[in-house]
């Protein structure tokens, strides 16, 4: 029998769907959003007087001797027309030079650089942050005028992995996300 309302007028019996399919289908959808694909935390700045035109000749270095992640910015940089020094050549020099000290360069070091390899610009890649735990990354990719030291553009990305991703995956991703906004030269 129906019980009646508080108006007095009889109720209908409850149908439709029981609150804890309700709360089990919510929680579901919580964790099907937290497990998958996470998107790359990303910044880009550039300088108002940078001109894609002016420095078309780029040298990588990679700062940190831990994680490489040069050659995913080299190959970013020339699919937007760059001509990038070939990353073996680059070390070769920094090492037969001494230029490398403590995972930085110093502007006389830049220079040198600039002049030597005829770059007009140089990019330094360098991770800001890592977790083992996590498998995560935070990089940070700066181009600086060789003569000056100036920033010409700096990008910013990190990006927790998968289980069972490749460190090496993880690290194009967060690279080709954190370029994405670069001027290209053509």
């Amino acid at each position: 029998m129906n019980q009646p309302s508080p108006s007095g007028v009889p109720g209908t019996p409850r149908r439709g769907i029981p609150r804890f399919i309700l709360l089990l289908f919510f929680l579901s959808c919580l964790l099907v959003c937290a497990c998958g694909e996470t998107r790359v935390k990303k910044d880009l700045t550039l300088a108002r007087d940078f001109r894609p035109q002016e420095v078309q000749n780029l040298a990588v270095v990679n700062l940190d001797p831990q994680v490489q992640f040069s050659q995913f910015v080299e190959a970013e940089l020339l699919k937007k027309g760059y001509r990038v020094k070939e990353g073996s050549t680059v070390g070769q020099f920094l090492k037969s030079e001494g230029l490398l000290k403590e995972g930085s360069l110093d502007p006389p070091a830049l220079a040198k650089i600039g002049s030597r390899l005829q770059v007009q610009g140089i990019v330094l890649c360098s991770v800001m942050e890592f977790s083992r735990f996590r498998d995560s990354y935070r990089l940070s990719i700066r181009c600086v005028a060789p003569e000056t030291g100036n920033t010409l553009w700096y990008a910013e990305g990190g990006k927790e992995g998968r289980k069972g991703q490749k460190s090496s995956d993880l690290l194009k991703d967060i690279v080709v996300s954190s370029l994405k906004g670069i001027p290209s030269v053509r």
